[in-house]
């Protein structure tokens, strides 16, 4: 019988509030040395991780095989994929750990980020490259805003984990395996898409609405927001919602009910209804444990 892989937040870390925190940073061997510079098999279903190594070499654990690393280098890890690791003893560098959300708002808007984002990826850090550069130094400034409060910190926080990724997926973009060509047309249409959406989402349009300004049936735009983003197009206007939703609570006092009716929820019991769904959690449940956590 198969063992199940234990799904951790944090390796080795029951599960809990998956709101304690939206990005964590730490050294590798914080959490590697008290397990011997081996981590066992696991997963992380609502977060992706990003590792950089600055030093030292050694072996990603994957559900059916092994792959070898040496540093530098950057490996990512995508929410659900399940990996281990076996690490020399000098390694160093530091591992940063998001919620899946902000990796999937980011790889929306972008159909090369969304393929990086499918995988574990191994990135090496040519010396000569100025993404790769960019991309260490934005882990680096990450790991120092974190224990920082200084002000636009959340702010800065967001811009640097969009800069690491796209940086990444620069570096790594030839290790891609071959895509079909994109049509042009259709990538001018999710960018049109996304702008309506923008504008509309709080009237609680349906696929049709946005189809019609197109110029496509629903399938045809469904098909296409798929193909360019891994979303449809009901996903992508919740997920439009739902940031909007987040950062009135986290940012603002305006009451559950007044940011409900701002969203176009006639009744407010719906919007703790949709958010519960989405997030797991009630809006005033989010609100508390986030703003918690940006206290600490």
């Amino acid at each position: 019988m198969q063992r199940s892989v234990p799904s951790y937040q944090l390796y080795g870390e029951e599960p809990r509030d998956s709101t304690d925190f939206w990005i964590h940073c730490e050294t590798i061997p914080v959490r590697t040395h008290p397990h011997n510079w081996e981590i066992a098999r696991h997963r992380h279903d609502l977060f992706f991780q990003i590792f950089h190594l600055d030093v030292g070499h050694g072996e990603i654990v994957l559900e059916h095989g092994r792959e070898s690393f040496v540093a530098p280098v950057v490996l990512f890890i995508p929410p659900g994929a399940v990996h281990g690791f076996n690490y020399s003893r000098d390694v160093d560098g530091l591992v940063v750990t998001a919620l899946g959300d902000r990796l999937a708002s980011i790889a929306a808007a972008d159909r090369q980020i969304a393929r990086f984002a499918e995988a574990i990826r191994i990135v090496g850090l040519p010396p000569e490259s100025k993404d790769a550069r960019l991309a260490s130094e934005s882990i680096r400034r990450l790991h120092g805003e974190l224990a920082s409060r200084a002000t636009g910190r959340i702010v800065l926080l967001e811009a640097l984990m969009a800069t690491a990724l796209v940086s990444l997926v620069r570096v790594g973009e030839a290790a891609l395996p071959e895509d079909e060509p994109v049509e042009p047309r259709d990538i001018q249409r999710i960018e049109t898409l996304l702008t309506l959406i923008a504008a509309h989402f709080r009237e609680h349009r349906p696929v049709g609405f946005y189809a019609d300004r197109l110029g496509i049936s629903a399938t045809h735009l469904n098909r296409t927001a798929r193909s360019e983003t891994g979303f449809s197009v009901q996903q992508l206007i919740a997920r439009h919602m739902l940031d909007r939703a987040r950062r009135e609570l986290i940012f603002t006092p305006t009451p559950v009910q007044a940011i409900a009716l701002s969203l176009g929820f006639a009744d407010p019991a719906y919007f703790n209804r949709f958010f519960r769904k989405e997030t797991g959690l009630t809006p005033g449940a989010f609100r508390r444990a986030e703003r918690d956590r940006l206290a600490v």
